[in-house]
């Protein structure tokens, strides 16, 4: 399992709505360019990839990182989504009012039954008899014979950077051990490691046990929450001491003036997520004034 040192990181569920859009990918050409715009967001982010999947209408990702890192790079997926759908669609408004969720994942079995919820994502819409069936998931290489997926890959660094540009439609600086097949999608195992999966269930049997197990209705009722605060108050008063710490040096929180705790609410709210209920016990402000002006 990836090391916990810093506690600012942990395991979190980022996905979006599956009712908002009639469609996020179409075809095959879309999926790919899904594919290859979740390694190049994960380029520029300080997150692991545990595993992922893309749905015709919605996709889902399972991180290890900063909840601020999450919600970058779901902002910037959605953003480069909402590109390529305005160019080869012409649709340049379709995922605008498109709304995504971030849950932290607090121990390790809620862990596990989250990944096998996003591995089962495919078979319970009906789109494959197994996870590892279907094409646009992590799953295929969990516990699997890695070499069965190599295939047949070019390596990205017999090509210039304008040649990448135009085969991948980005302006993304691509490693040069990176590799390719011949529909122009990135070997996914370049950019995730499904050795972070199978050290958190250990064994295949586990897997296959998770698999197994009914949690949709607890899952999906804790997406309909995803958007309320997730980090606890002890560890939000951390992060607010940080913030404070880097924007005025040694200043305790409670030493600041109005003005400064308004900024540091400010950060709160837009970085973090947090509500103005929660923002207003951490940083002393009343909560109808802090709705003012957060």
């Amino acid at each position: 399992m990836v090391d916990r040192k810093d506690s600012f990181k942990g395991y979190y569920h980022v996905c979006t709505k599956g009712d908002e859009i009639p469609w996020m990918f179409k075809t095959d050409s879309d999926f790919i360019g899904g594919i290859n715009r979740i390694a190049f967001c994960l380029l520029s982010s300080d997150i692991v990839a545990i595993a992922y999947i893309l749905m015709d209408t919605h996709v889902h990702f399972i991180f290890y990182g900063t909840m601020p890192d999450c919600k970058s790079f779901i902002n910037k997926y959605k953003m480069l989504t909402g590109k390529w759908i305005s160019e080869k669609h012409g649709l340049p408004s379709h995922l605008k009012d498109l709304t995504f969720s971030i849950i932290e994942i607090k121990s390790e079995e809620d862990l596990m039954e989250t990944i096998a919820y996003v591995d089962r994502n495919s078979v319970m819409a009906g789109y494959a008899h197994l996870p590892s069936n279907y094409p646009w998931g992590s799953a295929k290489y969990m516990f699997d014979d890695h070499k069965r997926h190599q295939g047949d890959f070019f390596p990205i660094s017999k090509f210039t950077d304008r040649q990448r540009r135009k085969l991948f439609s980005t302006r993304h600086s691509i490693p040069d051990h990176w590799e390719f097949d011949s529909h122009n999608m990135i070997n996914p195992l370049c950019f995730f490691n499904p050795k972070n999966g199978e050290q958190i269930f250990k064994t295949p049997l586990r897997y296959i046990y998770f698999l197994s197990k009914k949690v949709e209705g607890r899952i999906d009722i804790g997406l309909t929450q995803g958007r309320k605060s997730f980090i606890p108050d002890k560890e939000l008063r951390l992060i607010a001491e940080d913030i404070c710490q880097k924007l005025y040096k040694d200043k305790s929180l409670m030493l600041l003036d109005v003005n400064s705790r308004l900024i540091i609410a400010k950060k709160l709210r837009y970085d973090y997520a947090a509500t103005h209920k929660q923002i207003s016990r951490i940083v002393n402000i009343p909560h109808d004034l802090l709705k003012g002006f957060v």
